[in-house]
């Protein structure tokens, strides 16, 4: 466990506070919702979904938050500019408080989600995902001329995994076309609580780097940092092979099977589950070990898991914080609650 020398920043978003010294703070929790192929998405262009079953699984993240004491932050996937209204309207009727994430793959719905909720007053909540090496021009325009002051901002550059890369991303600029670095691109776009992404790669194509990263972005920068760990388990494609080969080796030994998996993990199916969910909490608990303060830890349907490995972390982090002398800047973080 370790300190930072630099003084780190603490932003507040209505009540839930992020960043500090590892330990300081507990870690906020971002899952994501709306995604592609999402059960509970009606239509994608409109925004149309099953809302009962939408607020089921939100009640249930804040009926975690409540138990553990992590906050959380509703990252919101949407193509269409259409759908993105749809669902910060849903989010704003069933809760008036929580900052939410805007993510898109599409520019154009992005610009349009930033203009949307300056419009309609919910910028101080919003949060641009995210500002990086591939950010267009109008993006930038809609960033500046909004109310929307919180933004991730990517350490990501295409061409060097390495620490010194995803900082020359961050400060230097030169990467992926940008002239400018994005903590700039952030700053002139009026963004006073920005959160670091270290950019979560593959493994094997530097997924130290993400990691390290989140060493150098507090040491360096002092910001909130973390990432979305969890898309190095989904881009790990042994992992993909070995779930789908043990399925095949068992399919015509049923009852070999029934054998060795059943009183563990309930089958086959429990042991492909069981084998891709513990990289997948994992690579959190690795992250949050090194100072993350935000996780984006994927499906709002993995909060169960991802509630109670950062709970756990979170008590560790702050028993280690409080070693050092340091004061817990919460009462009702997971060190007081479940211990």
């Amino acid at each position: 466990m370790f300190k930072f020398e630099k003084e780190q920043q603490v932003f507040d978003f209505n009540g839930t506070k992020i960043g500090g010294q590892p330990g300081e703070y507990p870690r906020v929790l971002s899952p994501s919702i709306f995604y592609n192929k999402h059960e509970i998405v009606l239509n994608d262009h409109t925004g149309e979904i099953d809302k009962a079953k939408a607020e089921a699984l939100w009640n249930r993240c804040q009926e975690l938050s409540d138990i553990t004491g992590n906050k959380y932050f509703l990252q919101i996937l949407a193509e269409h500019g259409e759908a993105f209204e749809s669902y910060f309207s849903w989010f704003d009727s069933i809760d008036n408080k929580t900052a939410f994430l805007m993510d898109s793959s599409a520019p154009a719905a992005l610009v349009h989600a930033t203009k949307y909720v300056t419009e309609v007053g919910l910028a101080d909540r919003a949060i641009y995902n995210s500002i990086n090496g591939s950010i267009l021009p109008e993006n930038v325009q809609a960033l500046a001329e909004s109310d929307v002051n919180s933004a991730i901002v990517l350490a990501f550059n295409p061409g060097d995994s390495s620490v010194a890369g995803r900082e020359k991303a961050l400060v230097d600029g030169g990467v992926a076309g940008q002239a400018k670095g994005m903590l700039q691109i952030a700053e002139e776009c009026g963004i006073t609580r920005p959160i670091l992404d270290t950019a979560a790669t593959p493994l094997g194509l530097g997924s130290f780097g993400s990691y390290r990263e989140i060493l150098a972005c507090k040491a360096i920068h002092g910001m909130p940092t973390g990432g979305a760990y969890h898309n190095m388990t989904v881009s790990w494609t042994w992992l993909k092979r070995w779930r789908k080969n043990i399925h095949e080796q068992y399919a015509d030994k049923p009852l070999l099977a029934e054998q060795m998996f059943h009183h563990h993990y309930g089958g086959i199916e429990g042991v492909r589950q069981a084998a891709w969910s513990s990289p997948d909490i994992g690579c959190n608990i690795m992250a949050m070990t090194l100072g993350a303060d935000l996780i984006m830890y994927g499906p709002i349907e993995n909060m169960e898991g991802a509630a109670t490995a950062t709970a756990f972390s979170d008590i560790v982090l702050a028993e280690a914080f409080r070693d050092f002398g340091g004061t817990i800047g919460v009462e009702d973080g997971p060190i007081n609650k479940l211990v």
